[in-house]
């Protein structure tokens, strides 16, 4: 997903921006119950319709055309569980690529869905800094913020957000599945775990991988040897002899005299 326009932001520098602030702060605070503060917010916003009331939403100019966005975020940086910051090209700050836990992963893919070709604004510390347009389902978990992020932001993510792998991997909390960490104490061991790697790789010692567990189980019959309920049992063979023919297994057993 890329930006499909070149824009400006000129907007309500007045005191609605300053209002919004604190809002936004505490919705994204609120995003995962399990978390009560946040000193940074990164949220993402979808396009408000006619049907939403008027205090739901806020208007941003976009290239000269008045949009109103939901200020309630579909995700944010309470989503993220992964991030691989890099230098923007339009000069403004970093981009940064973010992957989101299960709750954000399966919020994007939704809205990719729903909301074909329609803007998702990014906002950082309230402050609108980029946009994306959603022309195709998202369905990875990731998605990539352009510019906007100052070096104060990435600090603050790394004291709580681990780095994106070499091969691009999501973090998980299983080696057998993908199992992303979506609580707060599963982010917080993961991360954990990805700083230790860190710190082994950093001493040249080879990274240490769970054993994946395993169970020998006894043999069991196979199906046609596995009686059916109701079945009449197999009659023994006839022994051999003078006229005599093998009945067949399945042949239905004698009924008894009245």
């Amino acid at each position: 997903m890329f930006p499909a326009l070149q824009f400006t932001f000129k907007p309500f520098q007045s005191g609605f921006m300053k209002q919004l602030l604190p809002l936004l702060l505490i919705l994204a605070s609120c995003a995962a119950t399990d978390e009560k503060k946040t000193d940074y917010s990164i949220t993402f916003h979808t396009v408000a319709s006619d049907m939403d009331p008027p205090k739901t939403m806020f208007p941003f100019d976009l290239n000269g055309k008045r949009i109103f966005f939901k200020i309630v975020p579909e995700f944010s940086q309470q989503n993220v569980i992964a991030f691989h910051p890099f230098p923007s090209t339009t000069g403004i700050g970093k981009g940064a690529v973010l992957q989101l836990d299960f709750r954000g992963k399966s919020q994007l893919e939704i809205i990719s869905r729903t909301r074909k070709d329609e803007y998702l604004l990014t906002m950082v510390n309230a402050q609108p800094v980029d946009f994306l347009v959603l022309d195709q389902p998202v369905m990875d978990g990731m998605i990539t913020i352009w510019q906007g992020l100052n070096d104060e932001v990435i600090l603050k993510m790394d004291k709580k957000i681990q780095r994106m792998s070499k091969g691009g991997q999501a973090p998980t909390m299983s080696e057998n599945m993908e199992m992303r960490p979506t609580t707060k104490g599963e982010k917080i061991r993961s991360y954990d775990a990805a700083k230790a790697r860190e710190r082994e790789a950093a001493k040249g010692r080879p990274v240490k991988k769970n054993e994946v567990p395993s169970l020998t189980l006894p043999d069991a019959p196979v199906s046609p040897k596995i009686p059916v309920e109701g079945a009449a049992p197999p009659l023994p063979p006839l022994p051999p002899g003078p006229g005599a023919t093998l009945r067949p297994s399945s042949a239905e057993p004698p009924l008894p005299r009245p």
